[in-house]
């Protein structure tokens, strides 16, 4: 069985309030005078206080924008330029919380995740180089999986810990959503503006008893969401759909998926302790904590995520769980984690506090 030593956090240097971000949107999209009043309540209800990003334009005049184009539209080439010479940087920050340079001279297999920035050769080499691993290392890239790509990383490290008995397994995700902000007024792209913001985390991963342990992985497809969540390149930023009917998919979808992934236990509902949603929206918390009779209390880790940060993709589970690792939860006490992306994808993990 594999073990969660540690958990890294690094959130981007510049902080933006949601109020902000709205003022940015109304001064920069072409949004019609009559729309203005219903995205400042999307805003005020978004239950969102604060966001980073590696990007200081959305508290700046657009006189004073230093990455988005005064007039057209950014390109998917500077977007990409600007990621991988950002991303390494926030990476690092958050490895350097959990391990150390002697540390680092061990790691067996690194695992790199994100969905915002592609290049070949990618983040994996950077973080080779930038770090001073071993030249050796086993290196896995998992791309462009959307937000439930950090329980996939954790698949994978409890994969390789279970086939190599001495694996040191690192895994580093790196969102940066905000680089893909689109000025073109669309109900996707006011949803995107709306919800999501960039960081990274590091997980350290081994068969030593540690923080949490990895019990137990379940994924099912909500084929019917296929076309209501997605994530595509164009030539000017990668392209978010997402429909106002994800909540309610994932919500018809939640409570057989979590009766499943229980019964791989051989544990039932009455068993979990505490609840690590990932928090894709209020909505999205809202329904999910619905079908499942969860109480306020039961999802406020994954609110309070939300109040701070906003939708980080893949990274915000890891902002999560280091929550509810740094409260120091009693032993034996059961955790369910879930998170969502395109497909429609429904990913979750059982963990056991040590």
């Amino acid at each position: 069985m594999s073990f969660i030593q540690a958990i890294g956090l690094a959130h981007a240097p510049f902080s933006h309030s949601q109020q902000e971000i709205i003022d940015f949107i109304l001064d920069n999209f072409s949004v019609p005078e009559e729309d203005h009043s219903k995205i400042r309540r999307m805003y005020a209800q978004s239950e969102i206080e604060t966001r980073y990003s590696v990007v200081e334009d959305f508290s700046l005049p657009k006189s004073n924008w230093r990455f988005f184009e005064k007039e057209g539209k950014t390109s998917i080439e500077k977007r990409m330029k600007t990621f991988f010479q950002l991303a390494p940087d926030l990476c690092c920050k958050a490895v350097q919380k959990i391990l150390s340079t002697d540390d680092l001279q061990h790691i067996t297999h690194l695992i790199t995740v994100s969905c915002t920035g592609m290049s070949a050769p990618g983040l994996d080499v950077q973080l080779v180089q930038r770090l001073n691993l071993p030249n050796h290392i086993h290196r896995t890239a998992i791309n462009f999986m959307g937000c439930y790509a950090g329980i996939q990383a954790l698949k994978q490290a409890d994969a390789f810990c279970r086939a190599f008995q001495h694996a040191k397994v690192l895994i580093v995700d790196v969102e940066l959503c905000t680089l893909h902000f689109n000025n073109e007024y669309t109900m996707d792209n006011i949803a995107s503006s709306l919800l999501f913001a960039d960081g990274a985390a590091a997980v350290f991963v081994s068969n030593d008893i540690g923080k949490f342990s990895l019990n137990h992985f379940y994924s099912e497809l909500a084929l019917k969401g296929y076309h209501d969540m997605a994530w595509n390149l164009s030539s000017h930023g990668f392209q978010m759909n997402l429909s106002g009917y994800v909540p309610s998919i994932i919500a018809e979808n939640i409570e057989p998926l979590l009766h499943n992934a229980l019964s791989g236990l051989n544990i039932n509902r009455n068993d979990v302790s505490h609840w690590a949603i990932h928090p894709g929206g209020k909505k999205i918390i809202h329904e999910i904590a619905k079908a499942l009779s969860l109480s306020s209390e039961d999802v406020h880790y994954s609110k309070n995520i939300l109040y701070y940060y906003g939708n980080m993709s893949s990274v915000t589970i890891f902002f999560v769980l280091e929550k509810m690792m740094a409260d120091k939860l009693p032993a034996k006490n059961t955790i369910f984690a879930c998170a969502f992306g395109p497909g429609l994808t429904i990913e979750s993990l059982i963990l056991q506090v040590c």
